[in-house]
């Protein structure tokens, strides 16, 4: 009985993973937003299922593929979302070109930059 609400959860995960990814792929930020929170609650009945069950059942081979595959998509999704943001982050400065000028350490320079010295130590004595 356990084992096939374990496989029924990880069958709706599976779903809700697509949807979710389908969401991202088509660009729909609203759907996304709500998939992904329909995703974790079920990701979070799942982890207290196995809890309730008890790790040595769920961890069969076949359930231990499945979610190896949950995993690497969840981190394909992740990539995903991290090239969506730095595209909306570069249409953000062309349309609002005041956003390159940071009031906030404006002085700084670009990140990755070599520190400038600050020369307040310029001559130093022993």
């Amino acid at each position: 009985m356990q084992s096939s609400r374990l496989d029924t959860q990880l069958d709706l995960l599976e779903s809700q993973f697509n949807i979710l990814a389908a969401s991202l792929m088509d660009g729909r930020s609203d759907a996304f937003l709500s998939d992904g929170a329909r995703l974790q609650r079920l990701a979070v009945e799942m982890v207290r299922m196995v809890q309730a069950v008890g790790h040595a059942e769920f961890n069969t081979p076949s359930r231990m593929q499945r979610i190896k595959i949950l995993a690497g998509g969840m981190a394909n999704v992740r990539e995903s979302l991290a090239r969506h943001m730095a595209y909306v982050d570069r249409a953000l400065e062309i349309v609002v070109p005041a956003t390159r000028d940071k009031s906030t350490y404006a002085s700084g320079g670009v990140y990755g930059q070599p520190a400038r010295q600050s020369g307040a130590f310029s001559v130093l004595s022993a």
